[in-house]
């Protein structure tokens, strides 16, 4: 495989851990949708091209893995979805598929309004906000509650829980020699991370001994059992509620704060989708299944995606999109070239949610959550916790933009340099679901 692309590996790393936007985009105009960035953790066949991703996305487990999860290991475990390869990451997928579709994911939507008009309780007019603050306090109940199973003690458990994530730097990910004891910056994380295992760990004891009864995500995994009748070890439990943890909470935070400044730059839109939510009566079913309200969800992830990369590693030699790949190759389809691809989303700058109600995408052309066998397993969870938050702050309150703000690296996710600045200008009085 020969292509063009940045050759100065430490400027290469550099330039995405911190400004992956720009850089993608300058380096698409400089060598095509298709380049090879010598980067310090390995040389990576970036696109932007949709035939080259439809070829990824389709290949099997067996067939294609993760990124360096030597790497991610000391973070998620080495049972996490996001290190495990061929068929453990198979079986082990189809053990966690069902809590995150259906019927069992819309068991978490009271857990998910209530958590947003605990938020908007709390707000009054005239109040200044940084809506990424607001939107993490939301995202941690909403784990709390619907992954953790946990009610009582909750200012606690998000302490724990946004401590590991707080601590980790674009640094540790893109550039592994630093995970020493010796880096301040690793040694903090390190100590965060095991102040929420031991609490996971006593929890999982806690509910074994209880029985497991309930119908959040750790009470389900603890009662899910493999084909052969085996259930997961607390290793394993531990592993994936880490890795729910570290793909979930983030990206739908931000999400939710930046989806929430972009309705507020569009009057006509913001009238739209008032008009649309307090229509319905705030209830989970029917916040779920409002057209402009999902589209503008899908508008939000598409254009400024959170995380803006997919890493993923060969298992096989391999054709992908005519360019002729070899075992051990490190491919990153990147989203933000190809939800800026103007052939695919014209005038793609614009936030435009109404597109998505003209138009289907493929999976190789819309994929905030990559794709294939190595898909966000908490996808449809993610998009159904944002329509329920975003539809119950749009009925509560509302809000304004309070000066500019604009995109940055923080670690593996992109996030508003100044959190998403708000102002509550008045509470708003429609019924709300009990």
């Amino acid at each position: 495989m020969t292509l063009p692309g940045p050759r100065i590996r430490l400027l290469t790393s550099l330039q995405v851990a911190f400004a992956p936007y720009r850089t993608y985009h300058r380096w698409r105009a400089n060598y095509g949708p298709n380049f090879l960035a010598r980067a310090v953790n390995g040389d990576v066949l970036c696109t932007g091209d949709p035939a080259v991703i439809r070829d990824l996305f389709r290949k099997t487990d067996d067939e294609v893995g993760p990124f360096r999860p030597e790497v991610l290991a000391p973070l998620l475990g080495p049972r996490s979805l996001f290190t495990l390869t061929r068929q453990a990451h198979t079986r082990e997928r189809k053990l966690l598929m069902p809590p995150f579709h259906g019927a069992r994911m819309r068991a978490y939507g009271d857990a998910i309004v209530c958590s947003a008009e605990e938020a908007c309780a709390r707000i009054a007019p005239g109040d200044r906000l940084r809506m990424a603050d607001t939107m993490l306090q939301v995202s941690l109940a909403v784990i709390c509650r619907a992954i953790f199973g946990v009610e009582h003690d909750l200012p606690r458990w998000m302490d724990l829980l946004r401590g590991p994530i707080e601590n980790i730097s674009p640094m540790a990910l893109f550039v592994p020699a630093t995970q020493q004891s010796f880096v301040p910056a690793w040694r903090r994380f390190v100590v965060a991370r095991d102040a929420l295992d031991e609490a996971i760990h006593r929890t999982i004891s806690d509910r074994r001994e209880q029985g497991a009864q309930g119908e959040d995500i750790l009470s389900l995994m603890l009662n899910a059992t493999y084909e052969d009748g085996s259930a997961m070890d607390d290793g394993a439990v531990r592993d994936e509620l880490v890795s729910l943890l570290f793909a979930g909470h983030e990206t739908t935070q931000i999400s939710m704060a930046w989806a929430l400044r972009l309705i507020h730059e569009d009057p006509v839109l913001l009238a739209d989708l008032r008009d649309e939510v307090d229509a319905c009566d705030g209830s989970p079913a029917e916040l779920a299944k409002l057209p402009l309200l999902g589209a503008t969800v899908d508008e939000a992830l598409r254009i400024d995606p959170i995380v803006p990369d997919v890493l993923r590693t060969m298992l096989v030699d391999a054709d992908l999109g005519g360019i002729q790949v070899t075992a051990g190759t490190h491919v990153s389809p990147i989203a933000a070239l190809v939800h800026r691809d103007p052939e695919l989303y014209p005038d793609p700058e614009i936030f435009r949610p109404r597109r998505f109600l003209e138009q289907r995408f493929r999976p190789w052309e819309y994929l905030p959550f990559g794709g294939g066998t190595r898909r966000c397993i908490g996808a449809a969870l993610a998009t159904y916790e944002m329509k329920l938050v975003l539809g119950t702050v749009l009925r509560r309150l509302s809000l304004e933009n309070d000066g500019d703000d604009w995109m940055v690296r923080r670690s593996v996710t992109m996030g508003p340099k100044r959190g998403a600045p708000m102002r509550c200008v008045a509470r708003r009085t429609g019924s709300i679901a009990p």
